[in-house]
């Protein structure tokens, strides 16, 4: 009887700290009532600045519709994951300030968030009908690729289910089909993925507005059984998209001699073809960044690319930085 006794007071004690301390997840959305108090997430703890600022990846869009990720920083608060997505919203300040960086808001004017909530790693977003005054199915879904990306930057998202006014939509005004939790998948795809392919995602470069240029990753199909660092390397080398705005520093016609990694470093002996990159110190960097964020995919713990051909170090120009960067684009 005492040990029921001491049971039933332990699950009393427990109840009363969960509720005193609140929910761990409520930093993200600011709702308490509906997040799930079982997933204890201290989400800020490794991306706050002694300013007080999060760095944070939002996915915006270039006039092409292509998916940019954008590492900004804005206020830590509670409800950050809110935060992020109406820096989204089309907006006046926010079209101001992505208009001189050549992109687009990804959310139609007027939109409103009404709630947001998590359970098992689900993040369910509830906007108001505006949300769904997109003007094409590719306005749709780059806005769906935006909502998923964005919030699954989060630690505790693994997926994301669009409602409106507290209901979920089969399909959207263009026919996106959003019925069911989405994850990440195939952003930018670049070709249909045969039943026989695998998908990996590479990285090319954009110019938006005449002067910014950002890493842009693109999802391409591979004829392998499993991906790994040399075969999403041969992607990258077989160029940008056809009639896409992207390119590419690396030289047509590099081929892949060997590559192994050691200690975090990636070492990649290329054809001669790499010696064609011009002696330009930005041209070199974007290169590296290239490979690095393409490798970086498959691999996370590859934290620096290191260029060979022939089985000789690559002589890079004065400040070419080896090092892979947090995140590929920051404004």
């Amino acid at each position: 009887m005492r040990g029921n006794k001491r049971i039933l007071i332990c699950m009393l004690l427990c109840v009363f700290l969960l509720t005193a301390c609140g929910n761990p997840l409520s930093g993200l959305f600011g709702d308490k009532e509906d997040s799930d108090v079982s997933l204890i997430v201290d989400d800020n703890e490794h991306f706050v600045q002694e300013d007080g600022l999060r760095e944070t990846v939002l996915y915006y869009s270039d006039e092409e519709g292509i998916i940019i990720p954008v590492m900004k920083k804005i206020p830590w608060e509670e409800g950050i994951a809110k935060s992020a997505l109406k820096k989204l919203i089309d907006e006046p300040s926010v079209r101001e300030e992505l208009t001189q960086l050549g992109l687009n808001p990804i959310f139609p004017a007027g939109t409103e968030i009404l709630g947001m909530s998590i359970n098992e790693g689900i993040c369910k977003v509830d906007f108001n009908e505006a949300v769904l005054n997109h003007q094409s199915e590719a306005e749709e879904r780059a806005m769906i690729q935006s909502l998923v990306y964005t919030l699954t930057e989060f630690e505790a998202i693994d997926q994301v289910q669009l409602l409106v006014n507290g209901e979920p939509v089969n399909r959207l005004k263009h026919g996106t089909q959003a019925a069911i939790p989405l994850e990440r998948e195939q952003i930018n795809l670049s070709a249909v993925i045969e039943e026989e392919m695998v998908p990996v995602v590479v990285y090319y470069k954009t110019t938006t507005n005449g002067v910014d240029s950002f890493y842009v990753p693109v999802t391409k199909g591979i004829q392998t059984l499993k991906a790994d660092i040399k075969s999403a390397l041969m992607a990258l080398l077989d160029g940008a998209p056809e009639g896409s705005n992207l390119y590419s520093e690396i030289p047509e016609g590099v081929a892949v001699q060997d590559i192994y990694v050691k200690d975090g470093i990636a070492y990649i002996d290329f054809s001669e073809e790499i010696k064609r990159i011009p002696d330009n110190a930005e041209l070199q960097q974007s290169m590296v960044y290239e490979i690095g964020l393409t490798l970086k995919e498959i691999e996370p713990t590859i934290s620096q690319v290191r260029v060979l051909s022939g089985g000789k170090e690559l002589e890079l120009g004065e400040g070419v930085k080896l090092n892979i960067p947090n995140y590929s684009n920051t404004k």
